[in-house]
């Protein structure tokens, strides 16, 4: 990470080309990133459709280049301009050029991990893409299926998927390398008349404006730390630019902020309905200072039956799971509002800040504020 109070006051208006797939939510994230740092400088920032070959005809034009270049043809004209470059699409081969990218693995896991929290059992990916970038996602989603003890399956087309789906043990938890193949998912599963989140939950990745707008029922998505890796990428191609590291610094990974639930996840998939019972309160009530004494009171089962059942469907107890919920709802505020800590500990039920700073170092292994620092843009 770049510190910006680093900068040197630049002796030039400089030109910055931004050169992205402009349609795309994740790429309107990363300009967001990229103009958030750009605005407190004296940059020109001129943004150019990957797709338009016209624009790698005349690189040499700029002083540096944020790019998300992929085909070999953009890669060999990239290379020959001389120019700084910093790359921001993990579909680019590692250690072509200086990068700022999502940790594409941490998002296949992240949402595999909060399948396998809600209780699912039967998993699939669904990719109807080859690039690099689904590839590492779909890896760690299966990494993290495995050590959980489970099998999961790969769809690389919809036929796949709708095989997959027709025949697999119900609910099955899918996750789309993007919210577009999650989109598409749930179109499928509307055209077969299966209930969704009840027979399949789905989930996408990136949080797109546009796909979540056509999406039925509202899609749940892996949020990428978008704006954070434009951010970063003008931060490295300021360093670049003014000589103050070297020309081939080490990637940066980002990893993604975490899930947004919407209701094509929002299915407790346990077949324990005391438990299922206790885990819609809890999630009900993450915002509000509940103990465990609250959940019982909404199921009828003793405290030992409760805890004993809970640990054998989900692996851990009813308070630890209290405080996981405290802690999501915790991260969401500090990364999507400007809340001081005390409030964002009263809106996630802890009695305190200095508790929830106790609770979540020990969850997050960082402070509440290097959490909000890491993901928020501070120019």
């Amino acid at each position: 990470m770049f510190a910006p109070n680093a900068m040197r006051t630049p002796t030039k208006n400089l030109s910055v080309g931004v050169i992205v797939n402009n349609v795309g939510g994740y790429s309107r994230g990363v300009i967001r990133g990229i103009t958030s740092y750009a605005n407190a400088r004296a940059w020109t920032c001129r943004l150019q459709g990957v797709n338009g070959l016209h624009v790698f005809g005349r690189l040499k034009d700029f002083d540096g280049l944020i790019v998300q270049a992929a085909t070999p043809q953009q890669v060999r004209s990239l290379a020959a301009a001389g120019t700084p470059v910093v790359n921001v699409s993990s579909a680019l081969p590692a250690g072509r050029f200086p990068s700022v990218v999502s940790d594409d693995v941490a998002v296949g896991r992240t949402g595999a991990d909060y399948f396998i929290r809600r209780g699912h059992r039967h998993f699939v990916f669904y990719a109807p893409d080859d690039r690099r970038f689904v590839k590492l996602r779909h890896s760690g989603f299966a990494a993290r299926v495995r050590e959980s003890g489970f099998d999961s399956s790969l769809a690389t087309d919809e036929a796949t998927l709708t095989s997959l789906l027709a025949v697999g043990e119900k609910p099955i938890a899918v996750m789309g390398c993007n919210d577009g193949a999650a989109l598409a998912a749930l179109e499928l599963c509307r055209e077969r008349h299966w209930k969704v989140p009840d027979h399949v939950a789905v989930l996408g990745v990136d949080n797109d404006e546009l796909v979540q707008s056509l999406a039925y029922p509202p899609l749940s998505t892996v949020n990428t730390a978008r704006q954070r890796i434009g951010f970063e990428a003008a931060a490295m191609l300021e360093a670049m630019m003014s000589g103050r590291t070297d020309p081939a610094p080490p990637p940066t990974l980002v990893p993604p902020t975490g899930v947004i639930t919407r209701q094509s996840t929002d299915l407790l998939a346990i077949d324990d309905s005391g438990v299922a019972d206790a885990m819609r309160f809890i999630h009900a009530h993450a915002g509000r200072p509940i103990g465990v004494e609250h959940v019982l009171s909404e199921v009828p089962l003793s405290r030992r039956q409760l805890e004993r059942r809970f640990r054998a469907a989900l692996g851990r107890s009813i308070l630890d799971e209290i405080l996981r919920c405290r802690i999501d709802r915790a991260k969401g505020l500090l990364v999507d509002t400007e809340l001081a800590l005390p409030q964002v500990a009263t809106a996630s039920g802890f009695a305190s800040a200095s508790y929830l700073s106790v609770v979540f170092r020990k969850a997050v292994a960082m402070t509440p504020g290097a959490y909000r620092e890491r993901f928020t843009m501070k120019a």
